[in-house]
């Protein structure tokens, strides 16, 4: 029996079980509601291509792609057949169990990848359990996907997972369509592009030619469509209109607001992300670029964390993506060495800055309360950041290992005390 419960895909039922029912509980309407839904309806009354002219050219339209749109536009014909498309909690449940397959998916993936930095499985079996929960049950996974309806952020990630675990098998092409549809699902992502240029070009130029070259095709069949159907809102929707956003809460640029900076902040706030994005990679990739995984999940973390620490206005969901790569990182490298800290900073303390976001995140507050989060979460984040960086160029001072110091003794004998314990 407990060789049963112990295992991941005993939980399978139960977990999507369990988003659904969260779904049917009474909250406040979320993204999903307010943009995915409506893009949605679309589809459903028969354009299926008109899925951004539901908000049109409004100031903040449904900025993200339209991958994620399409398992939930099924979801959508489906409930519109059984005449139960305006049943708003109903609705909602069904989309959280439906992407909670995804969300399943992306921990499948991180766990993957856990395994390869480790070089064997998790043991006992009952620790990939934990590492399944500790990523699938996490504050911020529940905080983007049910509190702000992010349903696009696992498939996202799960995309970039694929896209890491396939260079590595050194299927580039595959990769590279992963990566073009990760782009699709959530446009932050591509920012990941410097971080998969320099774990591309160590490995030569056919491979990153190739990864580029089919990701920009499978962007381009993907966006294609839409674009010949309806230009301006997609133009509007997935590239201009964020530049006449003003700036806004959870950012260190409130701190601007107001004052002669605030109109270059908003306009150019990219520009201090993508400068950071490069920074930190090259740090990263040192002299061998990115082909080692963990510094690559490190890179990765970095990106993430680049884009919460400096985008004009910062919501508490954006912290999803370095929650899930730097969880890998850490679990992934984790030594018997660096003790405890070492192994759960990353994921608690994301778990803490996620409920602290939330401060900033509520409407109309005073604007000193804004900028004294704002400030908060950025040296938080930036802190943790330069701790990330700093103990991935860090010379491993042992080999990778979960067994307790008490079993390498026994097998080995006091002898081997200097020595650090190893595991599969």
């Amino acid at each position: 029996m407990v060789a049963f419960l112990v295992k991941p895909r005993t939980w399978i039922v139960p977990t999507v079980l369990l988003w659904f029912g969260v779904g049917l509980m009474p909250f406040q309407p979320t993204d999903l509601d307010i943009f995915f839904w409506s893009s949605v309806r679309q589809a459903v009354d028969g354009q299926p291509l008109q899925i951004y002219s539901s908000w049109g050219l409004a100031l903040y339209p449904n900025a993200n792609g339209p991958v994620s749109l399409l398992p939930l536009s099924l979801l959508g014909y489906l409930l519109n057949a059984f005449g139960q498309f305006d049943a708003t909690e109903l609705r909602r449940g069904a989309a959280m169990g439906l992407f909670s397959i995804f969300i399943l998916l992306m921990a499948r993936e991180a766990i993957a990848a856990v395994e390869r930095l480790r070089g064997g499985p998790l043991q006992p079996p009952g620790l990939k359990l934990l590492a399944y929960g500790v990523i699938v049950l996490n504050p911020v996974t529940w905080d983007a996907v049910a509190g702000y309806g992010h349903i696009e952020q696992p498939i996202e990630i799960w995309l970039l997972l694929l896209a890491v675990r396939w260079l590595h098998e050194r299927k580039a092409l595959p990769a590279g369509i992963a990566f073009g549809a990760a782009i699709l699902t959530r446009s932050s992502a591509v920012l990941m592009s410097v971080t998969f240029g320099l774990a591309t070009l160590p490995r030569g130029w056919r491979t990153l030619l190739v990864f580029f070259t089919a990701a920009a095709g499978a962007g381009i069949a993907i966006l294609l469509p839409f674009l010949l159907a309806d230009q301006s809102d997609v133009i509007h929707s997935l590239f201009t209109y964020r530049g006449n956003l003003p700036v806004g809460a959870g950012s260190v640029w409130s701190l601007v607001r107001g004052g002669p900076l605030e109109p270059v902040v908003q306009h150019w706030d990219t520009v201090a992300v993508v400068a950071l994005v490069i920074a930190t990679n090259v740090w990263l990739s040192g002299a061998r670029g990115l082909v080692d995984e963990a510094r690559l999940f490190a890179a990765m973390t970095a990106t993430s964390a680049a884009f919460a620490l400096l985008a004009k206005t910062v919501w508490p969901y954006y912290l999803f993506e370095m929650f899930v790569f730097g969880t890998i990182w850490s679990i992934g490298t984790w030594r018997m060495a660096y003790g405890v800290i070492r192994l759960v900073l990353i994921p608690l303390a994301l778990s803490i800055y996620v409920l602290i976001a939330e401060i900033g995140a509520a409407q109309n507050l005073p604007i000193d309360e804004v900028r004294t989060e704002g400030a908060a979460m950025f040296v938080l984040l930036g802190l943790l950041l330069l701790w990330t960086m700093w103990f991935a160029t860090r010379v491993p001072a042992a080999a990778a290992g979960m067994a307790p110091a008490a079993v390498w003794l026994k097998q080995h004998g006091p002898e081997g005390a200097s020595e650090s314990p190893r595991s599969g």
